[in-house]
């Protein structure tokens, strides 16, 4: 006897830009953690070395960053009878592409073709003995196209020029920031000025005497956009139950679509946003300062 169970089944799986797209198709390989949240306050521990309680103030800080320029990387992939052959019609797609992107003002100096490999394809012959044997067939080239951008709407161009050039695959977009001193020296500045007030406040309001006597911790990070795209697949399906039976009916499941979001960093688990995020994507930079505290 068969039985049909209706079951919600939502399946959220984490697989690293304004639009879906920009995370490219390296969403589908990637597993990431997230930051894990410090206390942001203050701390007492103890050191090895003679058992003496220490104490610590903490600061997290979160500093939204738009990029300088991007650069999209797309892959090319053709076989063919022999190993030049597949690489003729490789660089032809490549040709094709690199003359359109051209046209949309992109400089040659801002486009970079990587070969990535070339490889014999195998593949399994009937033989007139009834034997299946395992023979070469041909060979498959596989290269990079990276282009290099600064105007964020330029993408669906490239997009639309890639595919008139029978390339498909975009592997990733890639957010770049020239300089990173400035920042960390912002988010340096914004952090000493928490850890400051958070001193003042307890010395003020719990009368606490500490006198600050070294850096504890001090760790930037850098999380960009592709990082932060999670996917997922979501729908309702049924449950079968055929009792294994040998007479039982055979269940054929359709595909089901996957899709992927930008999941940025929580702003409540820093004490200051600085440059809050909008609609679009950015570069989310922070640091983590702790400093040691000695009693007065």
């Amino acid at each position: 006897m068969k039985r049909i169970l209706l079951t919600l089944v939502v399946l959220m799986t984490f697989a690293v830009a304004s639009q879906g797209q920009e995370a490219g198709n390296r969403i589908y390989d990637r597993s990431q953690g997230r930051p894990d949240k410090p206390s942001n306050g203050i701390v007492t521990t103890t050191e090895n070395k003679d058992l003496i309680p220490v104490q610590h103030i903490e600061a997290y800080v979160l500093l939204n960053v738009p990029p300088d320029e991007f650069i999209a990387v797309f892959g090319v992939a053709q076989e063919g009878a022999d190993a030049g052959q597949s690489n003729t019609k490789v660089d032809a797609l490549i040709d094709n592409f690199i003359a359109a992107a051209g046209r949309l003002g992109v400089k040659r100096e801002d486009i970079y073709v990587d070969f990535i490999t070339q490889n014999r394809i195998y593949n399994f012959v009937p033989e007139t003995s009834g034997t299946i044997r395992e023979k070469l067939t041909g060979f498959e080239t596989k290269k990079t196209i990276a282009v290099r951008y600064r105007d964020r709407a330029l993408l669906e161009k490239l997009l639309a020029a890639a595919a008139r050039a029978s390339i498909f695959d975009l592997i990733k977009v890639d957010y770049i920031i020239k300089d990173q001193a400035p920042l960390r020296a912002r988010l340096l500045e914004a952090a000493s000025q928490i850890i400051r007030q958070k001193e003042d406040n307890y010395n003020r309001l719990l009368n606490l005497k500490l006198k600050r006597s070294a850096v504890a911790t001090e760790r930037y990070e850098t999380n960009y956009p592709g990082e932060l795209y999670r996917s997922y697949t979501a729908y309702e399906s049924g449950s079968v139950d055929n009792n294994y039976s040998s007479n039982a009916a055979r269940v054929i499941r359709e595909r089901k679509s996957s899709s992927a979001y930008l999941d940025p960093l929580d702003s409540s688990i820093f004490d200051v946003v600085i440059n809050p995020l909008g609609v679009e994507p950015m570069i989310q930079c922070t640091l983590y300062l702790k400093v040691r505290y000695a009693g007065q």
